[in-house]
């Protein structure tokens, strides 16, 4: 699981201060704003002839100075979280909730360390639930690993194929695996028919699994890989072509050539490189944990939280053959020039925020709901450590509006879309609320 940062996790590279910021060397090796560097004068004038140094550096490319935010305003209104079961029905560290196609008013929701699938019936003092399927003897049990995703074929009604995302260990080596399964006729459990491995990835370490793997509206498979720890990509993954390691994946899982567990889009932006230097597979890159993302239901873009270092956490619209970053790369600051590539174009996030704000970002969705229309095209996500909801709207790649809109009951671990388009968060803690904007206007 993505929930791994904190104040331990040292800065081997200490990042260029902002424009006139006070600095104080922490013990951790990062900065924060509290010692002078001489007068503030010299101290400005020393840190812009470092910032043109930095980036003339080849191959790191900038576009104008951002800065992360280290608050944000408060909605006037705080939303309303409702719980959409009893207590009685509880999960046990539940990750992932999404709607069963096929199934009415019917959701599945995944426990991260027991690796068991639920389906929840109904909402209310009505709902009930029940066992879609465990596959805890394959799930390996750890706090940041376990079972962390379901994927349903965008056809799953007729075919019942589905894709879960999960570790586990092959010959004592921990690995993250895709798995593609098929339900049974009536889609109320794993019918066990069917447990095609697409590919398994050794991991360096027991963090930075990623998380999600969705369908896009093109008909894809799209997976998301962290770095796989420790931290810091030492090695390099994430800026590797040959790892799949921080990197968002792009399958076809309809198209298979004989022989391939999936086959690899015409159209994937590193097809026409060297096989023996590139993964095929590699849609977007630099990224180190990306825990949780989503499509817009309406438009379609990639909406992706990823979890930092014990800096900023980032916000990022993610389109193909991006590179976002990471080692190189954190938030708007250099981290480290160890894998940087010349020519290489990095791109920014689209909202870094501070541990002022939280600590562990986890991605959410643009709402596209009716209940309140006013909120449509607002992307809604929260933070880990803090249990704030946060929202923002974007528009030509800028932010142009942001609040703390609430703070949730328990820990998000993720959220969920309904067929409706209302959003729900999934409480670490065994709690699926509801995000009720009803009675929240987006202005005061």
């Amino acid at each position: 699981m993505h929930h791994t940062t904190s104040s331990s996790d040292a800065i081997g590279l200490m990042a260029l201060p902002t424009l006139g910021m006070q600095a104080r060397e922490h013990p951790c090796g990062m900065f924060d704003n509290h010692r002078d560097i001489g007068s503030p004068k010299r101290a400005g004038l020393r840190l812009r002839i470092l910032l043109l140094i930095v980036l003339s550096i080849k191959g790191l490319a900038v576009a104008e100075e951002r800065k992360a935010i280290e608050s944000m305003e408060k909605l006037a209104t705080p939303v309303t979280f409702t719980a959409i079961h009893s207590e009685k029905l509880k999960f046990d560290k539940p990750v992932w909730l999404s709607p069963v196609p096929g199934l009415t008013d019917t959701s599945v929701i995944l426990e991260h360390r027991t690796g068991k699938a639920w389906l929840l019936h109904g909402t209310g003092d009505s709902a009930r639930k029940t066992l879609f399927a465990d596959w805890g003897e394959a799930v390996t049990d750890g706090p940041w690993e376990g079972l962390m995703c379901l994927a349903f074929h965008p056809d799953f009604s007729s075919n019942r194929r589905f894709f879960i995302k999960h570790e586990t260990l092959i010959e004592e080596q921990r690995h993250t695996v895709v798995v593609e399964k098929r339900a049974a006729k009536d889609l109320q459990t794993d019918s066990r028919e069917l447990s095609k491995q697409l590919f398994a990835v050794k991991q360096p370490a027991d963090n930075h699994n990623g998380g999600t793997l969705a369908f896009g509206p093109d008909g894809f498979l799209y997976v998301a890989m962290g770095d796989g720890g420790p931290q810091e990509d030492p090695k390099g993954y994430t800026q590797s072509s040959q790892s799949f390691l921080g990197k968002m994946l792009r399958l076809d899982v309809d198209d298979v050539p004989e022989g391939r567990a999936y086959g690899i889009p015409k159209d994937n932006p590193f097809v026409d490189r060297e096989p023996d230097k590139w993964h095929h597979e590699i849609w977007a890159l630099g990224f180190r944990e990306p825990w949780r993302f989503s499509f817009d239901a309406k438009t379609g873009e990639v909406w992706l939280g990823d979890v930092g270092q014990v800096r900023y956490e980032e916000i990022a619209l993610v389109k193909r053959g991006e590179n976002h970053g990471w080692n190189v790369r954190e938030g708007w600051e250099g981290f480290k020039d160890t894998y940087q590539r010349e020519g290489e174009v990095y791109v920014e996030p689209l909202l870094s925020y501070t541990r002022h704000l939280g600590a562990s970002v986890t991605g959410g969705y643009v709402y596209r709901g009716e209940r309140n229309p006013t909120w449509d095209g607002v992307y809604l996500f929260g933070d880990f450590a803090t249990q704030q909801i946060y929202a923002m709207r974007e528009d030509g790649g800028k932010v142009t509006w942001q609040r703390e809109v609430g703070k949730a009951p328990e820990p998000p671990a993720s959220f969920g879309q309904g067929p409706d388009g209302e959003l729900y968060v999934v409480g670490y803690l065994g709690t699926i609320y509801h995000i009720d904007l009803s009675k929240s206007p987006l202005m005061p």
